[in-house]
């Protein structure tokens, strides 16, 4: 069955994880080659529209999304699926770079509070992105159920999974997707270089949605 990328490796330190990551031959490396499929993206996860996205055109990845790359698609998805575990704490962060004289091949940098969340969750958006693609013909992914499977792993593996008991005592109309109390949804940010530093101090106000950061960077990695 055809693949829209292909991991090369990756690499996880203290708080990142870096996935080398090759757009197979013959798939595109725009969205702009396939809006229809890049339309499917938003429509399985349409938060990605707002997310922050300061390594581009505008402010949000919605300023961008219709002309990026695919791999800033798939790191931006990710962010998304990550965030939406619960599980990522109060900022979540990635970045796409082009590796030099190799168009083809991006280096995806993003946030990794746990190794299992954040390969799980980049596992998972290449799926994703392989059905919008490759593989519309067929039923949609789960995005939801995909999210619920993902935190439950994550939490097993973390020694808590009995926790997930006690929120279903919580009344479903303050509980999330997940069974947790409901609160502010965190907003996706996309950042490159210094702006990393200057919009983790913009410390929101009251209530207001945490960042999460992502974004395509310009230029070529060193």
């Amino acid at each position: 069955m055809a693949e829209l990328f292909n991991i090369l490796k990756i690499t996880v330190d203290e708080d990142k994880a870096r996935a080398r990551v090759l757009v197979n031959p013959d798939m595109p490396l725009r969205t702009s080659e396939d809006i229809e499929a890049t339309a499917r993206v938003y429509y399985l996860a349409p938060a990605i529209a707002k997310h922050v996205c300061l390594g581009d055109a505008g402010r949000e990845f919605q300023d961008c999304m219709g002309d990026t790359e695919i791999a800033h698609l798939l790191e931006h998805l990710t962010v998304e699926i990550m965030n939406e575990t619960g599980l990522a704490g109060d900022i979540s962060c990635g970045r796409t770079r082009a590796i030099e004289n190799d168009p083809r091949v991006y280096e995806i940098e993003l946030s990794c509070p746990d190794d299992a969340l954040t390969i799980g969750s980049l596992s998972s958006a290449t799926f994703m992105m392989d059905w919008a693609f490759l593989h519309s013909d067929v039923q949609a992914p789960d995005l939801p159920g995909t999210v619920d499977a993902l935190r439950r792993l994550v939490l097993s593996l973390r020694g808590e999974g009995d926790e997930e008991a006690s929120s279903e005592d919580v009344p479903a109309e303050e509980a999330g997707p997940m069974g947790e109390p409901t609160e502010p949804a965190q907003a996706q940010i996309d950042v490159e270089g210094a702006a990393v530093g200057a919009a983790q101090a913009d410390e929101p106000d009251g209530d207001a949605p945490r960042p999460v950061f992502g974004g395509a960077a310009a230029g070529h990695m060193e």
